[in-house]
Parts: C-alpha cells; sequence; structure tokens
C-alpha cells in the first residue's frame, strides 16, 4: 500500500514538472507569433510606404500617399504604439540624410490646423518638403521610409513583459518623372 502512496506523489510531481515546461512552451509560442506578425506588418508597412514615395516623387501630396499607404498596413497591429514615421533622403545604404519629415500619431492635445494626411499625423520635423525631391534626370534621389514601433507583450510572462521597440526601414530610388 505504501508503494502505491508513494508512486503517486512522484506522478504528480512529474506532472507539475511537465505541465509547467508545457505552459512556458505554449505561452513562448503565442509571444513569439505576435511579435512576428508585428514585425511583418511594420516591415510590410515601409516597404508599401516606399512603393508610394518612389513613384509619387515630388508631387505635391506625396507626403500624405506615403503615410496612408505606411498606415494602412499598420491597421492590424492593433494596441501597439506607433512612435515615428519617418520620409528621408537617404543613399543607397540607407544612410539617413539631414533632410526628412517626421511624423507622429495625432493625440488629442494637437492643434488641429497643424495635422497632416486628414488629420492623422502630426509633423515633428519638416526639413525635406514634397517639392525638393529629385525624381528628374539621371541621378535621382533615393528616398527611404522608417517606422519607430512599440511592441507590447500580451502576457507579462516571464520575460515577456513590458514593451520593446522595432524599427523598420526602406530604401528606393525615386522614379523617373513622366513628362508628357
Amino acid at each position: 500500500m505504501r508503494s502505491i502512496r508513494s508512486e503517486r506523489g512522484a506522478a504528480l510531481v512529474e506532472f507539475a514538472f511537465i505541465f509547467s515546461l508545457v505552459l512556458m512552451i505554449a505561452i513562448g509560442t503565442f509571444e513569439w507569433g505576435m511579435g512576428f506578425r508585428d514585425r511583418l506588418s511594420v516591415s510590410q508597412s515601409v516597404r508599401e510606404g516606399a512603393r508610394v514615395g518612389a513613384a509619387l516623387g515630388d508631387r505635391s501630396g506625396a507626403d500624405c500617399g506615403i503615410i496612408e499607404a505606411s498606415a494602412g498596413a499598420l491597421a492590424a497591429i492593433g494596441d501597439n504604439d506607433v512612435k515615428e514615421l519617418w520620409i528621408y533622403e537617404s543613399d543607397v545604404d540607407g544612410t539617413v540624410s539631414g533632410f526628412r519629415q517626421i511624423y507622429r500619431p495625432a493625440a488629442g492635445t494637437d492643434d488641429p490646423l497643424t495635422l497632416k494626411c486628414s488629420g492623422g499625423w502630426y509633423p515633428i520635423q519638416l526639413t525635406w518638403p514634397e517639392s525638393s525631391r529629385d525624381n528628374a534626370g539621371p541621378v535621382r534621389d533615393w528616398l527611404g521610409v522608417k517606422v519607430v514601433l512599440d511592441h507590447e507583450w500580451k502576457t507579462g510572462f516571464l520575460w515577456w513583459q513590458g514593451t520593446v521597440q522595432w524599427e523598420e526601414k526602406v530604401v528606393m530610388h525615386l522614379e523617373p518623372k513622366v513628362i508628357s
């Protein structure tokens, strides 16, 4: 009789160890999957923004087109916080020059007259206006788009606590200006 009781206790201890390990793997898989999904959304958003920006070039409203294309890809992220969206002059290596447009999502305290693109984005720094972008001739500008996002971990379990900041950037050559 004592042998049966001691084996029940051993089985309970083994179950506790195995269950803890399986629970940790399941939560880790969930967190990694959500993080991977968000990282892919950020990557997609900068590609979409750069693609639109390369096509629009120096046209009026190009920044709004870039912002709207990027924001559309970020819509699936949900409660994560986009900190900044950069539109900048670059070289082929992706180096950020001094010329850039930096925007952040609008806050309730922002002056509605300063908001850009259907009232959704607040300009932080404006040093590369659309009209100064060179998309004519053999030496065209390189346009970069960068998104900075705070990814919030969902469970708060073990090392998946708080937020982690991600940034992603893409650089594309401006398309040649079409003269008709």
